[in-house]
Formats: structure tokens, sequence, C-alpha cells
């Protein structure tokens, strides 16, 4: 909503009429532009493309890079994981074992007394 009693809001509103208000180009521009295009003299809006083609290999250097580090650190972790499950285990086979040996060992003495 504009409130009409603000004396900045119509001398804004004027400029903006004033700069959007359509313009004729200069005499000769129609031609100007086909005789450049014609001659191959028109640039791409970005250049000639050169910095994205290298941002987009970068860009796909790094995704590759990453994508081969996270398989890396996943690996690594399965067979951390699977280390750990070994070593565990290995504990409870070896804890089962001295269990059983001290079990004769106790019977072992009972017998004698």
């Amino acid at each position: 909503m504009t409130d009409k009693s603000d004396p900045i809001e119509p001398t804004m509103e004027e400029a903006l009429r004033q700069a959007l208000r359509a313009v004729d180009p200069p005499p000769g521009f129609a031609e100007r532009v086909v005789q450049r295009a014609s001659r191959g003299d028109v640039r791409n809006s970005v250049g000639n493309g050169a910095w994205l083609r290298w941002a987009t290999a970068a860009a796909l250097v790094l995704a590759v890079s990453g994508g081969l580090w996270y398989r890396a650190e996943e690996r690594r972790r399965t067979e951390g994981e699977e280390a750990r499950r070994q070593v565990l285990l290995s504990l409870q086979i070896a804890g089962n074992k001295l269990n059983a040996v001290q079990m004769k060992i106790n019977r072992q003495g009972e017998s004698r007394q």
C-alpha cells in the first residue's frame, strides 16, 4: 500500500517511470549487430567457457575423490568391525577354555580331599 502523503514516494515513482521508459536504439544499431554476428565476433555470455570447463572438471574430481574416500573409510570401518568381532570371539573361546581348565583343577582338588 502506498501512502499518498509521503513526499518521497511520488518522486521515486516518477524516477522509476523515467528510467524504465522505452528508448529507441541509435541509428544503425541493427546493422552493426548483424555485421558482428556474421563475422563471428559474438562473445559467449560466460566468456570463452574455459573457466566453466575447469570448474566442471574440478567438481568432478572432487566428487570422485570424495566417493573414493568414502568407500575406503567404509571398507576400513567394516574391516575394523570384523576384526573386533574376531577378537571378541577369541576372548570368549579362551575364557571358556580357562573355565573348563579351572573346573578340572577344582574337581581334582576335591577328589584328593
